[in-house]
Parts: structure tokens; sequence; C-alpha cells
């Protein structure tokens, strides 16, 4: 029996897990899909797998991945976005379905370095303060007993003082030697790696899949791939790929040869002054005394070099009209006018470190090659002085590329924030390095999400990835229905138009007359402006007894959410983190706003970049580029209002280009109802209301339109 017929039995009514799985639902689409998933990694090839909410698609591809894994010799990756979901298919899923399978399978999970708690900087670090100190005593109690080490498990009672500690406790990225530490036999990261290489099925974030593509050996060789949340992927790339330089990060690079979290004498070259030199013959002890002083005495004119760069590159007296706003350049010579000596100055500085650097670490390998004394100790500082020469290396290759701003393909801009200005470049498109780095590995790849095709075609998505024939790398596509009454769950209206009202008065007029319903409410925005603007008119606007949250106003997304499930009558303002990810079941959300359908900033360097290549290709970037990415976007923000098959809610959208633009249909086709519009706020809110109640009074009828008055529809 092939696969994809044994997983179609097994999910049956009446089969295996129908009996033992403690979840268990008869769902026609899961068993599909899984059949799907199945297939795929039997035959080969890519499969997109569009999977609606309360499809059930965790099982439908952790069941023939846990097959496939067990009975041959193929390890099986599942990647994901968010560490919740990861941390879901790990802890409750796999666990749940190997019991009732009644298998074993050694599986693991493996997060990037910079989630592991370091034991080395966790000895050496000095807290600052009574509540630092505090919390570092917690997290050595914890680390005496903790096998894992990941620092997302560490039960923090200060969640604050831990946010201050946890980047100076985690392993670093750049500055780890691994193995060759001297507290490599208790590395919490080399531990997780041995994991993952004896794992036959592992789970990972997306992030780490990336990374793998050019980083030899950090995951183990794998021949089945499945991408969950595969709607991120492209974004997830997109960053991995992206090179910039700041202030902050040569401050760092600085630091690493001196900082506090090295060790209590001080950094690395007074280790290396302090500790090493006795080591050394008497004869060659002045040759590397010299190299040390002469990198210390370095460390001053970098930072004068840096200085001098970033002051030659900060924007002439539009500082603050383009704060945290991106700003495109396309040469040097638009960076930084004729004047190059800045640049050449900096970039002697990088090459400066990374020789120097080099020549101490090679320097300190021969006293091993002698059988010197203290060989684990110059083994650890070596690697370390070789890491700090690559970190610096590394630091001169990102400034000459970034600042040079001349690799085709690639987009360049500078910001000003909080840090000052921070340049920064990126590739136009991630499908070329998709193709070759994550998906066009392994034999088979499965990419799964609830929303991955735009007005049901998967083209833009597939193309953004570097899928299709005519990028070699063919892909079959599914989407699977929705199992919830998604026409009797929900209502959908489009706003009453501003008028001769501005733009943030609408929306918080209508807002604020939902809120009265006492039903909590999500406020989806794409600018930060726009819900700052709204935010401050709501603050009059609501009654005492409504609770007003606004994402990084009241805290980061994570924060604002938990707040916002623990009330009711609440309104949450959220951008960017909050469309997609955060599952709100039930009366946690019964009211949706989008205030503006979400295009990208037609301006943004990206976008604008983006846009010239289509033209170049005789396409429309338009049509072809900004309304599926937008109607995608949307999807996803939808997408937030009915999790579960008994909730019940209502979508507006205030933006009146839903009923009125030529591109309407495109969005309209991803509402599973068709949107209606109504006079004023208060007509609306008395629909709302109206609908949620009759969901609370067991009716499953559709609404009239009575209880608001007449209704159009848009």
């Amino acid at each position: 029996m092939s696969l994809a017929a044994r997983v179609e039995v097994l999910l049956a009514p009446g089969g295996r897990l129908a009996e033992l799985w403690p979840r268990y639902e008869d769902r026609p689409a899961q068993r599909r899909m899984a059949a799907d998933v199945a297939r795929t990694f039997e035959d080969g090839g890519v499969l997109l797998a569009e999977a609606p909410t309360g499809i059930g698609k965790s099982l439908a591809y952790l069941l023939p991945a846990v097959l496939m894994a067990a009975e041959s010799d193929r390890r099986v990756v599942v990647a994901t976005c968010t560490r919740s979901l990861q941390d879901q298919l790990f802890e409750r899923d796999l666990p749940a379905l190997l019991e009732a399978l009644g298998r074993e399978l050694p599986c693991a999970r493996l997060k990037g370095k910079q989630n592991y708690l370091c034991p080395r900087a966790l000895e050496t670090l000095e807290p600052e303060g009574a509540e630092e100190r505090e919390a570092l005593a917690a997290l050595k109690r914890w680390a005496a007993a903790e096998t894992s080490g990941d620092l997302d498990r560490f039960p923090a009672s200060d969640p604050e003082a831990y946010r201050r500690l946890r980047g100076r406790v985690a392993t670093d990225p750049v500055a780890c030697s691994g193995a060759v530490c001297r507290r490599g036999r208790e590395c919490f990261w080399v531990r997780a790696r041995r994991q993952a290489a004896e794992a036959r099925l592992l789970i990972v974030n997306h992030a780490l899949l990336a990374l793998a593509g050019e980083s030899e050996g950090l995951l183990p060789d794998f021949d089945l791939l499945v991408v969950d949340e595969a709607h991120r992927l492209e974004g997830v790339l997109l960053s991995q790929l992206e090179r910039s330089v700041s202030r902050h990060r040569f401050e760092e690079g600085v630091r690493l040869l001196g900082s506090r979290r090295t060790t209590k004498g001080g950094g690395l070259l007074p280790r290396a002054r302090g500790l090493l030199l006795p080591l050394f013959a008497e004869h060659a002890r002045a040759g590397v005394r010299e190299e040390i002083d002469a990198l210390a005495e370095r460390v001053a004119h970098a930072r004068a070099a840096a200085e001098a760069f970033f002051v030659a590159v900060e924007p002439r007296g539009e500082r603050h009209a383009i704060y945290g706003a991106r700003e495109r350049y396309r040469s040097v010579g638009e960076l930084l006018g004729r004047d190059l000596d800045p640049l050449e100055a900096l970039l002697g500085e990088c090459s400066g470190f990374a020789s120097r650097l080099d020549r101490l670490a090679a320097a300190v390998g021969t006293l091993g090659r002698r059988g010197g004394e203290g060989g684990a100790l110059e083994e650890e500082l070596q690697a370390e002085l070789e890491q700090a020469a690559g970190q610096w290396r590394a630091l001169g290759h990102d400034l000459e590329h970034v600042a040079g701003a001349a690799a085709h393909g690639w987009v360049y801009w500078r910001t000003a924030g909080g840090r000052g200005v921070e340049l920064h470049a990126a590739p136009i498109g991630v499908g070329e390095h998709a193709r070759r780095l994550v998906l066009g590995r392994p034999k088979a790849a499965v990419l799964t999400s609830a929303t991955l095709a735009a007005d049901g075609d998967f083209g833009f998505t597939a193309e953004r990835l570097g899928l299709g024939e005519r990028h070699g790398l063919p892909y079959h596509a599914v989407s699977y229905p929705s199992p919830f009454p998604l026409a009797r769950q929900m209502r959908a209206w489009v706003a009453p138009p501003a008028g001769a009202q501005d733009e943030a008065e609408a929306i918080a007029a209508v807002v604020a007359a939902l809120a009265e319903t006492g039903r909590n409410q999500l406020v989806l925005f794409t600018a930060h402006e726009r819900l700052r603007r709204v935010r401050e008119r709501l603050r009059d606007r609501l009654a005492p007894e409504r609770l007003l949250l606004a994402q990084e106003w009241d805290g980061p997304a994570t924060r604002v959410s938990e707040r916002f499930r623990e009330h009711r009558g609440a309104v949450l303002l959220g951008v960017q983190s909050l469309w997609e990810g955060v599952d709100f079941p039930g009366e946690m959300l019964e009211i949706l706003v989008v205030a503006k359908l979400p295009f990208s900033v037609p301006d943004d360097p990206m976008v604008e970049a983006r846009t010239e290549r289509l033209r170049e290709q005789g396409l429309d970037p338009f049509r072809d580029d900004a309304v599926p990415e937008a109607v995608l976007r949307f999807r996803q923000g939808v997408g937030r209002l009915i999790r579960r098959a008994d909730d019940r809610g209502v979508l507006v959208v205030c933006d009146p280009r839903l009923a009125t633009a030529s591109y309407r249909k495109s969005f309209l086709a991803a509402l599973p109802v068709a949107p209606l519009s109504l006079a004023s706020p208060e007509a609306l809110a008395r629909a709302a209301a109206a609908f949620i109640a009759a969901g609370d009074a067991g009716t499953v009828d559709d609404l009239s339109a009575s209880a608001a008055g007449p209704e159009e529809r848009a």
C-alpha cells in the first residue's frame, strides 16, 4: 500500500487515529492534504498546499513525515516561522502522534544560536543593580537543572530584568567558538546541534533554514522538507540576505575586543595580555605584546573613523523629516558625494583589525604546537581571536558592498533612527536564493499556509519564491476548502465614506461606534502614523471603561495581545505583526476593522526597485505585483476574525476602494461574504451588535438588516 493510501486509512473514521488521537475529528480536507503530502514525499517535487484555519494541517503533514522518517533512511525537516508553532509541534503534536501510532522516532528541535544560554557568558557576567542580580541568580539556578538551555523556556519572574540580561547571556552568533570553548562540553548550542544530527525528524525555524543554505554543517543533510507558515518565507529570506552597517555594529565590534560580557578582566585583548603573555618564551613575548598593544591603540582610531563616516552619510537638513523612513540611493557618489575618504578610512580600519587579529591568533596557535601550558585556554582564545577577525572582515565586506551600491539586482537605502544613520542593501527578489538555498535542495518540499493564492492564483507566491517551469523547479498547487461555515459566521461592511472629515477622524468615528457594542475589536493599520492619529482621536471618544491598546505605544505585539485577551470590550490598534500569526478565538475578537487596504508604500526603496524591474520585463507592476501582494496581506488580516467553528464576527473595511476601485474584485474574492454598506457608523454598530448577539442566542439564520436600516451591496 502506498504511503498516501496508508495515511488516508489512518485518518479515516474508524481508523487508528480516530481511536487514539486525543483531538481527532473527521476532516475530509485534512485526509486529502495528508495524501497529497505523502505523494509528494514519495514522488518528489514541490507542493504548494493552501490550508485554511481549522483544516488540521499540522497533523496532515506530520503523519506522512513521521511514517517516512521512521520507515526509511530519509531525514525530514519541518520549518516554521514562529517559535509558538515550533513549540506546539515539538511539545504537543509530535509526542501525541507518536504515542497514537505506537512508534519511537528520534526527534529534535533546533533554534538559532542566540536562543541558547552560553555557560561562559553566564559565569562571567557582572549584573547591574539588585534586579539584575536576582534575575542572574535565578538564571543560574535554572541552568543547573535545565537540559536544553533554551532561553525561551526560562520562567522569568521579572520579565524586564530578564529582557536586559538575555542578550548578554545568550550564545553570541559571531563570537561563539563552539566545541573549542573551554566550556564546550557544557555548551547548550553544541548539545542541540548534536541532538539535531541524530534526529530523523527535525523542527527548525525559517531563519535557521535560510542560514543553513549558506553555512555548511549548520543543519544535517535532509531529504524531505515541510515549510509551515510559508507565506512568511520570502520575508525571512530577505532579512537573512539583507546587509547593513551602523555605528552600533561597529561599536559592538570594538566592544568584543574589550567588553564586560567576555570576561571579568575586561575583554579579548586584556585576556590575551594578562593570561597568555606569560606563556610565551621571552624572545617571542615582545612581538606578541606589540601586536596586542597595536590592536588596543587602533580602537580609538576605529571609533573616530566610524564617526566620521556616519556623519558623512547623514541626510543633510532632513533628518527629522525622514526619521525612521527608508531613503534610496543608487551609487556611492549619491551617498557620499565626491569625498570618499571617510569610506576608505573605515575600510582600512576593518582590514587592519582583521589582519592583526589573524596574526595574533596564529601566534597563539604556535603555543599549542610547542606543547605549552594551558592548552585548553590557548585553543579557546585562539578561536575567539579568529572569530573576532572574521567579524571585522565581514564588517569590511558589508561596508564595501552597502556603501558601494554597485551590485546588479540589489537595492540600497539609508534610515535615520534612534541609533543614527544605518545603511542597508538587499536583493530586489529572493527567488533565485530561495531555489538555491532552500527549496531546490531536498528531494521533496511542501510549503503550506492559509494564504498562498491571490484571487485563486498561486503564480504570485510561486514567482516570488523562484518556483515554476521557467525557473527549472516546477510545482503542484492545491487549495483545500475551509471546514467552517464562514458565510454564516461572518458579516462584512464597508464603512461610510469620510466625506468632509479627515481620514483619521472618520476611522475613529467608526471604531468608537463599534466599541459601544462591548465586543473586543482589533483595528489593523498599514502605517504607524495613521495609527497614531486615530489613537489620539479615540482617547477622547471612547468611554472610560473601554480599554484602548496601541501596539508600540502600550507595548510590543505580544504584550498588548495578552492584555487584549484578558479584557472584554477592549480596542486594540495594531500594525504589521498583528495582521498575521495572532490567535484571538471566541469572545477575544468579534469585530475586526481594516483601516486601509494593505498596499505597500510606492516610494519604498524595495517597492520602487521591484517596480522598475517589472517594467523592464514588460509587466504591469500594479496589476502583477502590488495588487496580489496586498490581497494576500488582506487575507491574512481577515483571517484573524474566525478561528473556530463556533466563532462569530464582523469585518469592517474603512477604505472606499473596496467598493469603488477597478481592482476591487480581487479583494472581494478573498471574502467569504459580500460586504454591505450603511449610511452611518451608528447604523453599522447596530447591525454588528445584532449579528453577534444572534450568535450568542444560537440563531443560525441570516440576519435581516432591520436592526440597522437599509443596506446596499458594496
